[in-house]
Order: C-alpha cells, then structure tokens, then sequence
C-alpha cells in the first residue's frame, strides 16, 4: 500500500494577477508526486497590512510563502518577518531583479503588472485551446456548460478544425458534440443556453470526405461509407438540429473552416450586442 500524500499549503502573494507565481510553483510542484499541493492565492496585495494577514494565515497552517513582488520595501519586509515568525517563504523576482541590475547597471521600473495584459492573455489562449482539446468528440460532457460555443455534426463534418481555429484565434472555449445515428446526445445539448451551432453537409460531399479520410477497420469501412446510410444520419441530424432552440445551422459543404468560423463569431456578436 502507498503511503499517503502530503498536503502542503501554498499561499501565493501578488501584487499582479498571482498567475505566473502559480504557474512556477505548479511546475516545480507536479515533480513531487508525494505532495498534494492547496493553493490560496492573494492577488493585487498592496500593503504591509495585507501580507502580514496572509503570513499569519500561512504560519497557522504551516504552509509556503510564494510572494511575487515587485515592490523592494515589500520584499524587505516579508524578508524580515518571516525570520521573526521563523517560516518559509520564496522570494521569485527580488533575486533576479537584483541580479540584472547588477550585472548590467540598470534601474527596474518595479511596477506591477506590467507583465499582466501579455501573460493573462496567453494564459486564457492557453486554457481554451486545452478545454476545446478535453471536449472533442463528444468528451467532457460533465463540464459542458463551461463552454462558450457547442458544435454539432455528424462525423467528418469539421467539427473539430473549426474548434480548434476559434480557439486558437478567438481563445473561445468549443465543445464539439458527434450526432451518431439513433443515439441522442446528452440533455445538456438542449437545455443549456450556450451558443449552439450545427453543420449540415450534402450527402455526396460527406461521402467523398470519408473515403479520403477513412481509418476504420475493412469490417466498418462498408457501413460508414454506405450512401443510405449517411443520408439517414443526415436526415437524423436535422431532427435533432429541429429540437434544439436558437440553433445556428450552417451548411459546410462548399466552405472552409475560416468562412464557417466567420459565419459562427457573426452570430456571436450579435449574441453579445444584445445582452444588457
């Protein structure tokens, strides 16, 4: 039997968003597979007041101190009174601060948030294109309504390029969802209000993809590419398309992905003009 994990306390202190200290503690972290990291994350801290509340916290639950500050009286301080409290606590940018401008004789600005515009940004990039990743092909159900877009199709209707350029070039999180002959697709698929979107294909333009594209096995190749049976998984998914309110169809049988993505961020911001 394994021994149990240790659960180790992070209070990350900020005077920005906290993200970057974060990240930087998660990847040193995930090496120690014995630890069950807890983060408490303090971002915009300001004042002496603040940190010294958060340090008491931390002392009470004898935790790690991960200040990101840009501010150096801040730093001296923290520096001062986590020896007087006799606990630990990282400093991640006063010692590479100081080191540059030893080296080469420059003055810091030290004000916070500089970084902030440019690392939020890529980290919501980041987030949407592993959400849209974790909810392709009809995963991630259970957290479905975090999504910002959901795409329907039958299969080999570019569900999943078209999700992946909208979150690659809008950070939009997309969940695509397979409509599969004679099963019906979860509950949330109807009653949530997250934008919807169906693609609707010709028959004989669906059938050429799948010849082009098929991997399946000799056993399956017959049944997937068989003409009667795609117009019944077409004609299946208009129904479905039918029952779900304020679907945006969309026929990608002559489009690219760039002209589909389009048609759906049009809707979406007219979506958004609407709302009050």
């Amino acid at each position: 039997m394994s021994p149990p994990k240790k659960k180790v306390h992070i209070f990350i202190v900020s005077d920005s968003t906290g993200m970057t200290a974060e990240m930087v503690i998660s990847a040193v972290l995930v090496q120690f597979k014995d630890i069950v990291p807890v983060f408490k994350k303090f971002p915009y801290i300001k004042t002496k007041e603040q940190i010294k509340a958060i340090l008491n916290q931390a002392h009470a639950a004898q935790g790690i101190v991960i200040y990101s500050l840009v501010s150096q009286e801040l730093r001296a301080w923290i520096r001062k009174e986590r020896r007087t409290m006799d606990m630990y606590a990282i400093d991640l940018l006063g010692p590479i601060i100081d080191r540059i401008r030893k080296q080469w004789d420059l003055m810091p600005l030290l004000e916070p948030g500089l970084l902030r515009g440019i690392g939020e940004e890529s980290l919501r990039l980041a987030e949407s294109i592993d959400f849209t990743l974790k909810h392709d092909d009809g995963q991630g159900v259970e957290t479905l309504e975090k999504a910002d877009i959901i795409i329907l199709g039958v299969s080999r209707t570019s569900k999943t390029p078209t999700s992946l350029y909208l979150s690659c070039n809008y950070g939009l999180k997309v969940a695509n969802v397979p409509l599969i002959l004679g099963m019906r697709p979860p509950d949330k698929v109807f009653t949530l209000k997250t934008q919807k979107v169906g693609f609707a294909i010709e028959y004989d333009r669906l059938a050429f993809i799948r010849r082009k594209r098929v991997k399946y096995s000799e056993e399956a190749l017959n049944y997937y590419l068989d003409v009667t049976h795609i117009k019944e998984e077409l004609a299946y998914s208009r129904r479905i398309f039918n029952q779900i309110k304020d679907l945006q169809v969309i026929d990608v049988t002559v489009s690219s992905i760039e002209e589909v993505a389009n048609k759906i961020m049009e809707v979406r911001q007219e979506i958004e003009g609407r709302s009050p």
